[in-house]
């Protein structure tokens, strides 16, 4: 059985994953059911990787209807009021930050509450906050933002090692988890909005 906290932060995140896919689905003129495919891929991928990893099964976003539902209504509310929840291209990367950021934190913290060490515990929430953005994307036949120079994973691994840092110097709960967050969405955000890449090998 999940804390509340984790509940509610994982079934925010799954919603606005799931925002996120659904919008790229309706800009690639997908139908109701791609569109719900999407949303859901989106919104649950992330938590079943880390689940599954963790020898968590069946994946609590599989065995808990809530974050179904969550995803399943993201999805609907965009196709139906797809010019009501997004104006432009932008919210996309907002609804997405969001989900990256709420999943790298819950993500690390139940990888470090699960007993791993600090490293593997970053990894696995990165993964987390990562997973469910590749899978849109690959579903959508775009490359992942991982593999592309932005700013998405290096945001990620802010937020994880904050966390990281601040429980190993005794510090934990609700306003680290809120700080890590919020650390990694600002940072996603400002390096789109200012357009910070991250260098690229050049063939000679």
């Amino acid at each position: 059985m999940e804390e509340p906290l984790n509940l509610a932060l994982n079934l925010m995140g799954t919603f606005a994953f799931g925002l996120s896919g659904g919008i790229l689905a309706v800009r690639k003129q997908m139908d109701l059911f791609g569109v719900l495919v999407l949303a859901v891929a989106t919104g649950l991928g992330g938590g079943i990787m880390r689940d599954i990893i963790l020898g968590h099964t069946p994946p609590a976003t599989l065995n808990d209807w809530r974050y179904l539902a969550a995803a399943g209504l993201a999805g609907v509310l965009v196709f139906l009021w797809y010019g009501r929840v997004v104006h432009h291209s932008r919210f996309i990367t907002a609804f997405d930050a969001v989900g990256l950021s709420i999943f790298t934190v819950t993500g690390t913290t139940i990888a470090l509450n699960a007993g791993l060490s600090p490293a593997p515990a970053a990894l696995l929430g990165m993964l987390t906050g990562v997973g469910g953005g590749v899978l849109r994307d690959v579903l959508a036949a775009e490359v992942p933002l991982i593999l592309r120079s932005e700013i998405y994973a290096v945001a990620s691994m802010l937020g994880a090692i904050i966390i990281i840092v601040t429980d190993q110097i005794g510090l934990s709960g609700i306003p680290v988890e809120i700080i890590a967050a919020i650390a990694t969405f600002i940072l996603r955000m400002v390096s789109v909005r200012r357009g910070w890449r991250i260098p690229i090998a050049m063939p000679k």
